[in-house]
């Protein structure tokens, strides 16, 4: 399972970089998310941890960060605020904003992406 999540991941991962050439920055946001979060719900899978059933994966990276090589559990706390980011934006650069009417297009940047 984990090597199928990996492999996954680096397919949106070259998916994103893609529209991010392509100047789609909101589906960059978008497939970054998805890229990001089955290579850490693989990184939990390899160290024996079922990852939880749900987009953000912060919570079980922290409490499990024992179970990680040392390199890995330096970049946690970056890995989990990354995790937290990327869930906030994964509707919005689907949907846009339908409160204030403006599509995800309008809402994320090149340095977004």
């Amino acid at each position: 399972m984990a090597k199928g999540f990996f492999r996954d991941a680096r397919i949106l991962f070259e998916e994103a970089t893609s529209m991010f050439e392509l100047g789609h920055f909101h589906r960059t946001v978008r497939l970054s998310q998805e890229s990001f979060e089955l290579l850490m719900k693989a990184c939990l899978r390899a160290v024996g941890i079922e990852h939880p059933k749900e987009h953000d994966v912060s919570d079980a990276l922290a409490d499990n960060e024992e179970r990680f090589p040392a390199w890995f559990r330096d970049k946690i706390p970056f890995l989990s605020e990354a995790s937290s980011w990327l869930v906030e934006k994964r509707g919005p650069s689907m949907y846009g904003d339908e409160i204030r009417g403006i599509p995800a297009s309008k809402l994320f940047g090149e340095e977004d992406a």
